[in-house]
């Protein structure tokens, strides 16, 4: 059988009609592969970016504080002065997404109070990741939704206000809350690298909405202070 297939392309070869007509399509043929090979490489690093894309983003919206990370019950160790600022990132040597210089201040500010060390460290975590995980527009706004809870959460730590209240006691509520903001917020962009880096970010800013549900990761009502 394979004889017979041999004898028929030598016949098909052979041909004066097959042969024109195959001199007048080869270069077509040749011209259509050479595109579809150059449309798959083209391709390539759009693949690899939606899947790093797709990772990243599901990387942001599963990390959350845990009660161990709240009670300083994996405080990581003192940085090295010399490294802790020294690169964007900086040291993060308990993995828990929030930087060890930072994790480690908080709780010098706020040794007794947990509800408050929950918010500020869940804050403190959002802004990280706008650091070191945002990298295009899907990123950014998985990142920003993030940050808005923490944002949110903070506030939930100040004292509750009601219609009723004096303008000036809505306002020290507020101060209050803003502070404990401001105080996160300088310690994650405390150096003029991270600061443009959390300005650059916003290249890649579009339309988002905010997340549903709790603006807390840990209940601050199930802390003891």
């Amino acid at each position: 059988m394979r004889e017979g297939y041999k004898k028929l392309l030598e016949t098909f070869i052979q041909n004066p009609v097959f042969h024109r007509i195959w001199l007048m399509v080869r270069l077509p043929l040749v011209i259509i592969l050479v595109l579809f090979i150059g449309l798959v490489i083209y391709r390539i690093p759009v693949v690899m970016e939606r899947a790093k894309t797709e990772e990243v983003v599901e990387k942001i919206h599963s990390q959350k504080l845990t009660l161990e990370d709240v009670l300083g019950e994996r405080l990581p160790p003192e940085p090295d002065s010399a490294l802790k600022d020294a690169t964007i990132e900086g040291i993060d040597a308990n993995n828990n997404g929030i930087r060890d210089d930072v994790e480690l201040a908080i709780f010098r500010l706020h040794p007794d109070s947990a509800r408050i060390r929950a918010a500020e460290l869940q804050y403190a975590m959002a802004l990280q990741n706008e650091l070191t995980n945002v990298f295009n527009s899907e990123t950014l706004v998985a990142a920003l939704q993030q940050t808005t809870r923490g944002f949110l959460c903070v506030g939930d730590t100040g004292s509750k206000v009601s219609l009723s209240d004096s303008q000036s006691v809505v306002n020290k509520a507020f101060a209050i809350t803003n502070t404990r903001r401001e105080e996160v917020e300088d310690l994650v962009l405390n150096t003029p690298a991270r600061k443009d880096k959390g300005e650059q970010i916003f290249d890649y800013m579009t339309s988002y909405g905010d997340i549903k549900g709790p603006n807390c990761d840990i209940d601050l009502v199930s802390l003891p202070n």
